[in-house]
């Protein structure tokens, strides 16, 4: 009985239970089902508030938006701490798209607001600070320029435009102006939404941009980790000018990549010459910074009187009336590297042919804003500074192998780009200049050693006329300082497979040709050309303590003029004409330690240095008092001597050649493999009395190629030398035998082992 007495009094049931809490008044089960409520609640919040708020902001955004497709995954805010929070959102449309992984953005609303602050102060406080992490932009398409396309061509509509110019609506008008000064701040400051957020900060983590589609071969992609950007505004350029917008910051571990595009429709048959990681990298840099401006365009003031305008306004003003500034400036840091060559530059030409395609319409002479309209932005500057040691590596194949020219740059290198944003009648007119410190070249051969120079600086301009057909005009200039210049008969072969590479192997075609002229000029101030002169070309490659015997061409200055002309479709020959001009010209020789003839020419010039050379009077000027010219390895004291002194020397080469087309495909597939063996192996067999000749297709062509290549119309190569009649020349006999070296060294070949003897 106590047990059951004990069990009762331990386990009640649901009638003492209530009869307990109705003589106690209690609310425990309220309290029970608030616990309940109140973490399902948490659990709510936690976990599906932020997801159903992203989901009907996604339906009511879509609802309202036409443009494209928007989704928002979650999104989260905090009033407390002006906090917003949202994850994976994106934005399609029929040309781009833009994804972002998650982030959140932060409004400062505590912060006190002075109205009354200067504008355009990119010092300010910062109110909204935004962090992305997973960003990419991707642009695919540009639907409304080939919209644009097909009603120019009169083709059938295939392509929904966006927006067509015809079914926007009138642009508003701008008022004109009522005096003659414009003025570039507001007069009420606090009008404007940036006297509110002066300053916006973006940090984003893990940054893509892509240009390319399936269409094209390669995608073109900027990989970056960490990007830290300030946007803000300051005053204008020109005090005509509103403001100028500005975003400045730092990019870490930047790659630029060209990216084999997935599910490709063609043929992947041009392969790149080096594979990295996912793609080929053009270029890439642990740290770089960018600052990027733009002016906001004012109007354009109406014209005064010329005396009136010159008592209001004073030279400085006169000095700012410059046209609005719009430009990016690229400033790279430690491990900066390049990569280029011709398989990139087929690629650059697919992507800008898709993204940029021509239209083959003359281009209209861009008007001249009125007064009371927008001034106009006139050129896009690009600039590029390398403030660190940077490689340039230039790459191409030969029968599947790579070959390359590597470049050692210092700091202080730089790149700048200028494209007009005008068109004028004589069309525009791109410009490319920079220069190149500290420079160091060599190549992949077995004997690498290329070129070396302090300096080298290019300027090239090009010339594109209104007509897309029309005669264009392309002028490179590079002047190279303190340069020396490693010279192998190999190399012909080598920038020959180059050009080749780099050359177009497809057909002619009448319909894309355009005629246009390279103009080269290349100016040498204090050059050294070395010739390594070895019997028979047998060259030592090795890297330190080479035997070779080398001639070397130094002077003061060296001008090579050439142009290449590409005037004509298909011409029968074509006809270039190389001209070299050289001032206080020098030949020396050097022997190499293990050379018979070393120190019995050393001490035969050392004798003769005290003799007088023929035509040196009295009165002559001595080659001593003169000011010491530059050598970098041709020094005296390495064993270099002096074997002729020309003060002016003029070489003029006209070289004309029959250029080789190559056939179209199209006729070459019209042929059987017996048709094209037969068209082959008649031009070596005998003829034939009896029978009539044959030929492929069943017609007789109207020209037979002569089946000797003798036969064939000579190529002319015409050379023309003047030297200055006070040329000095002392005849050695290892000289003698080193220019014959040279003359016959078409048949030599390379050597790599590095106890190769002269």
């Amino acid at each position: 009985m106590d047990d059951q007495g004990s069990n009762n009094t331990s386990f009640l049931n649901y009638e003492d239970l209530e009869t307990y809490l109705n003589r106690h008044n209690s609310k425990f089960i309220w309290l029970l089902v608030a616990t309940i409520l109140s973490c399902g609640w948490i659990i709510y919040l936690t976990y599906y508030n932020s997801r159903n708020i992203g989901l009907f902001l996604t339906l009511i955004i879509n609802r309202l938006y036409k443009g494209g497709y928007i989704h928002i995954g979650s999104f989260s805010f905090s009033v407390l701490s002006g906090k917003v929070m949202f994850r994976d959102v994106y934005y399609i449309n029929q040309d781009m798209s833009i994804r972002i992984q998650d982030g959140f953005l932060i409004f400062r609303w505590w912060k006190m607001y002075n109205p009354k602050q200067k504008q355009h102060d990119p010092k300010a406080e910062t109110r909204l600070f935004v962090t992305v992490n997973g960003f990419e932009f991707h642009v695919y398409n540009r639907t409304d320029l080939y919209a644009r396309l097909q009603e120019t061509f009169g083709l059938e509509p295939t392509l929904l435009s966006a927006r067509r110019d015809e079914e926007r609506g009138p642009e508003p008008q701008k008022h004109a102006l009522d005096s003659v000064n414009v003025q570039t701040e507001s007069p009420e400051p606090s009008s404007s939404w940036r006297s509110l957020i002066p300053v916006i900060k973006l940090n984003i983590s893990t940054g893509r941009l892509a240009f390319g589609n399936h269409h094209l071969p390669q995608t073109l992609c900027v990989n970056f980790e960490d990007a830290f950007l300030t946007y803000a505004t300051k005053p204008p350029s020109s005090h005509l000018d509103q403001f100028m917008h500005i975003i400045k910051g730092s990019l870490e571990n930047v790659r630029v990549m060209l990216v084999p595009s997935p599910r490709y429709l063609g043929l992947q048959n041009d392969e790149p010459p080096r594979l990295m990681g996912e793609g080929f990298v053009v270029m890439q840099s642990n740290d770089v910074d960018i600052y990027y401006y733009q002016d906001e365009p004012g109007l354009v003031p109406v014209e005064q009187d010329r005396s009136e305008e010159a008592e209001m306004s004073s030279e400085d003003d006169k000095l700012q009336d410059l046209p609005p500034c719009w430009g990016l400036d690229i400033v790279c840091g430690k491990g900066t590297d390049f990569n280029y060559g011709p398989w990139v530059d087929r690629q650059r030409d697919c992507l800008w042919k898709f993204f940029l395609p021509a239209d083959y319409q003359a281009m209209k002479v861009s008007e001249v804003a009125q007064p009371g309209k927008a001034r106009q932005i006139q050129a896009f500057e690009l600039r590029m500074n390398i403030i660190a040691d940077a490689t340039i590596d230039l790459l191409f194949t030969k029968n599947r192998e790579t070959n390359a020219i590597h470049v050692n740059v210092g700091a202080g290198s730089y790149l700048e780009v200028n494209i007009p944003m005008t068109v004028g009648e004589n069309g525009y007119s791109p410009t490319i200049k920079g220069q190149l410190l500290h420079v160091d070249t060599t190549s992949s051969m077995q004997y690498r050693t290329l070129l070396e120079a302090e300096m080298l600086a290019f300027h090239v301009i090009a010339s594109y006329p209104r007509v897309w057909n029309m005669p264009q005009s392309w002028q490179c200039e590079i002047e190279v300082y303190k340069a020396t210049y490693h010279f192998i008969y190999a190399q012909k072969n080598f920038f020959t497979d180059l050009i080749k590479d780099w050359a177009s192997d497809s057909a002619p075609d009448i319909y894309s040709f355009v005629p246009y002229s390279w103009k080269f000029k290349i100016l040498f101030h204090q050059f050294e050309m070395i010739w390594a002169a070895n019997q028979h070309n047998w060259i030592d490659c090795s890297t330190k303590q080479q035997e070779n015997v080398y001639l070397a061409a130094c002077g003061e200055t060296l001008n090579i003029d050439f142009t290449l002309p590409f005037t004509e479709f298909v011409p029968a020959t074509c006809h270039t004409r190389f001209s070299l001009r050289a001032e206080d010209t020098d030949m020396r020789l050097s022997l190499p330690e293990c050379h018979p003839s070393r120190y019995p020419l050393l001490t035969l010039a050392k004798d003769y240095q005290s003799v007088k050379l023929p035509g040196d009077g009295e009165g002559a000027p001595s080659s001593k008092t003169s000011k010491p010219r530059w050598r970098n390895i041709t020094k005296a004291e390495a064993g270099w001597v002096d074997c002729w002194r020309v003060p002016n020397f003029l070489l003029i080469i006209d070289y004309t050649w029959h250029p080789i087309y190559p056939q179209k495909e199209d006729e070459q597939l019209k042929q059987s493999f017996s048709e094209i063996e037969e068209s082959m192996l008649s031009a070596i067999r005998p003829p034939d009395q009896g029978a009539a000749p044959r030929f492929p297709g069943g017609a007789a062509p109207s020209v037979r190629l002569p089946a000797d290549p003798s036969d064939l119309p000579p190529d002319r190569l015409q050379v023309e030398m003047e030297m200055s009649p006070d040329s000095q020349i002392l005849l050695y006999g290892p000289l003698l035998r080193a220019l014959i070296a040279i003359k016959v060294c078409s048949w030599g070949h390379l050597n790599s082992s590095a106890s190769s003897r002269i």
